[in-house]
Formats: C-alpha cells, sequence, structure tokens
C-alpha cells in the first residue's frame, strides 16, 4: 500500500476543523467531516498515513501487516464490509483453523517439544473454557472489578497457556493487570476473519483519501482565545475546531500539550489507559519450511518453551505459513516485548528462530532467509500496541473521550468500550467525533 498517495492536496488554508492523527480513527473522522461539507486538514508525524495500522509489502514481496491484522468479531465488526465489499478485498476464515499445540515430556523440557497428543490438546482446551466460563460468571457488579489472573490464578502448564492467551498474547500486557470488567465489556463473537491484502490496506483503500499533511509534529494546542492555535514543526495552523486521535500516553505524559491544560480529569483518565506492547518477529524462509507443518496454514501455534532458553514467558506464540507462505510470525507480548526491544533486529530474529528450533531442530536455522521485528515501543508516535484499563477504570475510557468546550475532540481504540483496544473502535471514535464536531459547527 502506498501510504502517500490515499493523501490529496494538504494545503487547505484556514480549515474549520485540525484532525491530530493520520490513524484509522483520523482519516474515518475527516472522511466524515468532507462528506458534510467541512473543511479538515489532517497533520500526521510520520512520513505515511496509518499509525499503527499498516501494510507493506517491500519487506518480503507480499503484504504483510505491521499492526492490526485480524478483523475480530467479525460478524458484527464495522470494518468486515469495508474491506471485503468496498475495497473488494479477500477475506480468509481464521476461525476455522485451529491452533497447534507443541509441549515438552522430558522432565527437564530440553529434549525438544513434541506435537500435543489428543488428550494434551483436550486438557489444554479445558484450561481455556475454564477461564472463559470464570470471566463471564464473574458478577462485577457485586463484587467489584478484579484482575483476569487473579480471578482464576493459574495451577498447572494449560493454565499458564489460558493466561497468556488472554495477557501478553493478546492485550501486549501480563493479565495481573487487565480488568475483568473490560473483558467482559469488549465485543468476542469468536468469528475472527484476516486479509491476505492486507487489513490497513483495504481499511483506507475503502475510507479513500483526505488532505494530510504529513512529517508534520503537532507539539500544542492552544485554546485560549476564540480560534484555536495549533502548533506543529511545520508551523501555527488556525481552526475552529481540533480532534485529537493519538495514543493515550503523548497525552498523559504532556508530549502534546494544551493551553489552557485539559480538566484534570479528563488527564487522570489518560493515565488510567497505559499502553500495551505486542510486536511482531516475522521469519521468511525457504519454501521446505512448509513440508515442516504440512498441515499448517494461517494456524495459531503455541510452544511451551525449553527450560534453557531465556525468556519470560513459558510458552510462545507463532502464526505458521499465513495465507500459505513459507512464513513464521512469533507474538511477543508484555515485559518480554519490551526486553526484546532493546536488542537488535538481529538478536530477535535468533530468538524467533530458536523457539521455533525448539520443535524443528537446528536444521531450521539452514532454511531461513530473512526477517523483521517491528518496535511498537520505540516508535515515540506509538509508544506501543493498543491500551488497556487499569482495574477498576474501564469507565474512563469514556471520560478521555468526552469532548472540552465543544471544540476540543478525542477519538481513538482506546476510548471505545465495546471495541476497545481494536481496529473499529479507532473507527467507530472517529465516525462520532466528526459528527459531534458537525453539530458543534452547526
Amino acid at each position: 500500500m502506498n501510504t502517500r498517495s490515499l493523501s490529496i492536496d494538504p494545503n487547505v488554508a484556514n480549515p474549520d476543523v485540525v484532525v491530530v492523527g493520520a490513524g484509522i480513527a483520523g482519516i474515518a473522522a475527516a472522511r466524515t467531516l468532507i462528506k458534510q461539507g467541512v473543511s479538515v486538514l489532517v497533520l500526521e508525524a510520520r512520513d505515511r498515513i496509518g499509525g499503527r495500522a499498516y501494510t507493506e509489502q517491500e519487506t518480503f514481496g507480499v503484504p504483510y501487516d505491521h499492526g492490526c491484522t485480524w478483523l475480530h468479531s467479525a460478524d458484527e465488526n464495522p470494518l468486515s464490509s469495508l474491506v471485503r465489499d468496498k475495497a473488494g478485498f479477500d477475506i480468509f476464515d481464521f476461525g476455522k483453523r485451529e491452533p497447534i499445540y507443541f509441549v515438552h515430556r522430558s522432565r527437564d523440557g530440553n529434549q525438544g517439544a513434541q506435537r500435543a497428543t489428543e488428550q494434551e490438546v483436550i486438557e489444554i482446551e479445558k484450561a481455556e473454557d475454564a477461564l472463559y466460563d470464570d470471566l463471564w460468571g464473574y458478577d462485577a457488579v457485586k463484587n467489584g472489578d478484579t484482575s483476569i489472573h487473579h480471578l482464576r490464578p493459574p495451577r498447572d502448564r494449560w493454565d499458564q497457556l489460558a493466561q497468556l492467551r488472554k495477557g501478553s498474547f493478546e492485550a501486549g500486557v501480563h493479565s495481573n493487570r487487565l480488568s475483568v470488567i473490560d473483558y467482559q465489556t469488549q465485543y468476542e463473537t469468536g468469528t475472527e476473519w484476516m486479509v491476505p491484502q492486507g487489513l490497513a490496506a483495504g481499511i483506507f483503500k475503502a475510507l479513500g483519501p483526505v488532505p494530510v499533511k504529513l512529517e508534520t509534529i503537532v507539539e500544542s494546542i492552544d485554546w485560549q482565545g476564540k480560534d484555536i492555535k495549533v502548533q506543529s514543526s511545520q508551523g501555527i495552523i488556525t481552526c475552529r475546531s481540533v480532534l485529537v486521535t493519538v495514543p493515550t500516553e503523548i497525552i498523559a505524559d504532556e508530549t502534546l500539550t494544551f493551553l489552557p491544560a485539559l480538566p484534570q480529569e479528563k488527564m487522570a483518565a489518560f493515565h488510567e489507559l497505559p499502553m500495551g506492547l505486542l510486536d511482531k518477529i516475522t521469519l521468511q524462509f525457504d519454501p521446505v519450511f512448509k513440508s515442516l507443518v504440512p498441515d499448517a496454514n494461517t494456524n495459531e501455534a503455541y510452544l511451551e518453551t525449553p527450560k534453557d532458553m531465556k525468556q519470560t514467558d513459558s510458552w510462545h506464540s507463532h502464526l505458521l505459513c499465513p495465507f500459505g507462505e513459507p512464513m513464521s510470525t512469533m507474538f511477543v507480548g508484555g515485559g518480554l516485548a519490551r526486553d526484546l526491544t532493546a536488542e537488535s533486529g538481529d538478536a530477535a530474529q535468533d530468538f524467533a528462530l530458536s523457539s521455533l528450533a525448539s520443535v524443528f531442530g537446528e536444521d531450521i536455522r539452514k532454511l531461513f532467509r530473512k526477517g523483521h521485528k517491528t518496535k511498537w515501543l520505540a516508535d515515540p508516535y506509538a509508544r506501543g500496541g493498543y491500551a488497556y484499563s487499569n482495574i477498576g477504570k474501564n469507565h474512563l475510557r469514556e471520560v478521555a473521550r468526552q469532548p472540552v468546550d465543544d471544540r476540543l475532540f478525542f477519538a481513538g481504540e482506546a476510548l471505545h468500550g465495546k471495541w476497545a483496544s481494536m481496529a473499529p473502535g479507532a473507527y467507530e471514535t472517529g465516525q462520532k467525533a466528526a459528527n459531534e464536531i458537525i453539530n458543534s459547527l452547526l
């Protein structure tokens, strides 16, 4: 996806609205505003649009999503029809693919992992189902919020995997920091789709072009007077309303400043919505790689880790042979992802290779061709993958979203309840903010 081609002439003089950030929320809002005749200019710090939704195919020669990858709860997801019908992209029904498990049976865990037996798969699924039942059976109104980890502390290695799947592998944070209420609030229908041509590419093709000024870092928003002054690395822009779509921590730590400061309760809300971290280490192999697991085609694979491997998780998560390609994507989240951010790209690739070698043997290294690791924590305009709510603070997602003075508006995945941490959360809050802006300008 050529993200530059999805922007149109950014030389909009005195726009009604400035949108800070050209991710899904910002682009969705801008399209809604333009359709209603509102002049708008989107300011983006990077040299591309998309934010944490980014597809490119230069690295591996096939579409590769650096960020959001799944259409979660696709039967309810508002982006599903955009990607499939409006953009015309193909859909892969990931929900029909069964996970593959590799476990250690030797006492010291150093003799290589083997494919789980039918009985072991039953035990793994029982642990997953038990956690799921406890999560939905918990009466948070009566008992108050708690963490997913505290609700059902792991008692064996199968429980540990279930916790990792809810925590580091999905939310990018340890399950002892994940709110049960936040989990209960979100959509989870079980219908999961993927997009071979790239999820981000499909979303932005469907949304269409907007006026975007790239490589423009917004530093402050002065809303003291009648007009708002947006100070950026490219100068000052004056407008009537501003929509801010940046990640929560950029507001919380005042990298982006407001004059006057945002209300205290607003700032407190952003502080309670920190960023989780989920990165990908993607490896491309010789086509022979596909013969190692002949039945793998876009399957999750969970590998019990060997005892002598330096790591913080007892299991590793890989996506094997995505869309039939001789590739593997390792998902690393939470503390492990933070540790690997400090490592070189080669070290991260070697870590993922070592994980696979614990199952397939050291000869797999001979099949390796090239690799890539995302580093969302090191990206100053991302600060991580997506935001989670601290325990007991789920309600603050809406407090963070609420407009200030009918001139400052906010949107992003972190500010949605049911679609929190997911792409449709950004899309719907962007549209909602745009409609609020339209009403305020009338």
